[in-house]
């Protein structure tokens, strides 16, 4: 991996170099990142992407063992209460 500076003084990078500098950025900035931090940065990119698709769209590619609740449900939904001892 190497980080170098393709920019040199205000000139403008190409868009080839300028792209592997990006992927030489992120690879360096995930190197030092566990393993548990990637995971919660990859959820959080592929919840981006989702977010940019329609309702219908994400009905679509959803696997069948996920549903929709809708709020009412939800508001409806007994909550524990908690017991003495």
């Amino acid at each position: 991996m190497f980080l170098q500076n393709t920019s040199v003084l205000g000139k403008k990078m190409t868009d080839s170099e300028r792209e592997e500098f990006v992927y030489d950025l992120a690879n360096h900035f995930l190197s030092n990142t566990s393993k548990s931090g990637i995971l919660a940065m990859a959820i959080d990119r592929v919840c981006d992407i989702l977010l940019r698709k329609s309702d219908e769209e994400l009905e679509a590619i959803a696997p069948s063992c996920l549903l929709v609740v809708p709020q009412k449900t939800k508001d409806k939904r007994k909550k524990a209460k908690p017991k003495g001892f």
